[in-house]
């Protein structure tokens, strides 16, 4: 990293920048999505502090060689800025104009029917630009671009069409809800380049240089790198999710050691529950075990040490269905399942693309490991089958997870054409997955014609195949012999 611009985040971090290690000094963005690492420009608020940050701006303006005649303050963080930020020009040889516009025009009325020129001598403040200027906006982060698609209405309605750059404090380098990047498709709307004087990767590269350079207790640095790597992981652009599989490794869950197995779905009444694990956990071809959503956390934590009793071997957590509430529910959810004892929860994110994405995160960020489904065993689910998802729809579920880099996907055992979609949908998206799948016995799916097409790594989870038998561990060798 470039010596000045890590003076430049140090500075950040003393004065408006942070990268939370625990959850509870999160806050939450004007997007709602709950964040672990935010600047707040607000706090630049005296003279030290704004003539840093507004060098900062100054050499990033400068430095990209897109000329510029006068600068633009988009309301509100903006305003405070464009004036320090001309000035800051000036002392680097490139002297421009200022101006923003005001809230609401001097005079009520005397607006309307007003030439553009006329309007702008009523409503600009600062130098009014001419006709033929360049001008750049100004603002502090981007979000979702509201306020810059507006700032150009604004200035349209003035009479002026030359915009030629966009500059913001951070590159926050997340997409949208439609999975885009909110700046990418600015760029492409407006022609407008946006420029930035840090982006999210600096800053981990930044926490990276300092967890190398300190020798003391690195446990909060490491924390805070996580965080802010799981939180890129789901939110962030292709650059910014490219980034940190390079940098620190892609996500890759490992739940089940074997490559195939069979997983007991234990939806059963909590006293026949021990039976099952006590009969099945020496079955080497039993991988893990299912647990409802029966008896809320006190009931899990139960069921957890009555299976810890028999077997080591992963639990999972199937709310049935988890993912279908509004993204800020996430947090605690995945708080109480971690703090259960869980090691995995599967999720179907029927509620839409920013629970699925919440969820996730939340998830990751307690540590546990994500399972996640979209298309179901029975019929009359999705729209081709008689039911209410579209059949798009709940293959999108498993792209936005694969794109979050995770491995791990539910499938219908009894659809075989849709685990060959399912497997085309996430190996384009680089993922080499990891399939569980139900739909058997009962649901007429057969489990060697499901482990065949889903691939080396298929566990098949049977539940009355199994907890119905007269003997379990039978039951069990007989279903782990078909893998």
């Amino acid at each position: 990293m470039e010596e000045y611009k890590a003076k430049f985040i140090n500075f950040l971090f003393q004065n408006g920048l942070s990268v939370s290690a625990t959850p509870d000094k999160d806050r939450q963005l004007k997007s709602k999505r709950i964040s672990p690492w935010f600047l707040n420009v607000g706090e630049f608020n005296d003279g030290l502090t704004l003539d840093k940050l507004a060098g900062a701006y100054a050499d990033v303006i400068v430095d990209s060689d897109i000329h510029v005649d006068s600068l633009f303050g988009i309301p509100e963080k903006g305003v405070s800025l464009v004036g320090p930020v001309a000035v800051a020009m000036a002392n680097k040889g490139k002297n421009v104009g200022w101006f923003f516009t005001r809230k609401v025009p001097k005079e009520y009325g005397e607006a309307t029917g007003l030439s553009p020129e006329e309007r702008r001598k009523k409503e600009i403040v600062g130098r009014v630009p001419q006709d033929t200027d360049k001008i750049g906006f100004l603002d502090d982060v981007f979000t979702t671009g509201d306020a810059k698609y507006g700032a150009i209405e604004t200035l349209q309605k003035l009479g002026y069409s030359a915009f030629s750059l966009l500059a913001i404090a951070l590159d926050r380098q997340e997409v949208g809800i439609d999975g885009k990047s909110a700046i990418e498709e600015y760029e492409s709307r407006t022609g407008i380049k946006v420029i930035s004087s840090l982006k999210a990767t600096d800053v981990l590269d930044y926490l990276g240089k300092q967890l190398q350079d300190t020798s003391g207790n690195t446990t909060e640095i490491k924390r805070r790198i996580e965080r802010l790597s799981n939180y890129l992981r789901v939110y962030g652009t292709p650059e910014a999710r490219k980034y940190v599989d390079a940098n620190l490794g892609k996500l890759e869950q490992r739940i089940i050691e074997k490559d195939r197995s069979v997983i007991p779905a234990c939806d059963i009444p909590f006293e026949n529950f021990e039976e099952l694990v006590k009969q099945t956990a020496d079955v080497e071809g039993i991988g893990g075990y299912k647990i409802p959503a029966i008896a809320g956390r006190k009931g899990w934590e139960t069921w957890i040490n009555v299976a810890r009793k028999y077997t080591n071997k992963p639990i999972i957590y199937d709310h049935q269905k988890a993912g279908t509430d509004i993204p800020d529910t996430g947090k605690e959810f995945m708080r109480n399942v971690k703090e259960s004892g869980f090691d995995a929860i599967i999720l179907f994110p029927q509620s839409g693309p920013e629970t699925e994405r919440a969820w996730i995160y939340h998830a990751l960020d307690n540590d546990l490991k994500v399972i996640v489904g979209g298309r179901m065993t029975h019929p009359a689910y999705s729209v081709s089958e008689g039911g209410f998802i579209t059949d798009e729809g709940a293959l999108d579920m498993y792209r936005i997870a694969a794109k979050a880099g995770i491995n791990n996907f539910v499938v219908p055992g009894n659809k075989p054409d849709v685990i060959k979609t399912v497997k085309e949908i996430v190996e384009s998206e680089g993922i080499s997955p990891v399939f569980y799948a139900p739909g058997f016995i009962a649901q007429g799916g057969k489990i060697e014609e499901a482990a065949k097409i889903a691939g080396d790594k298929f566990h098949g989870i049977v539940g009355r195949g199994i907890y119905k038998s007269e003997d379990m561990k039978k039951a069990a060798l007989e279903h782990t012999s078909q893998l």
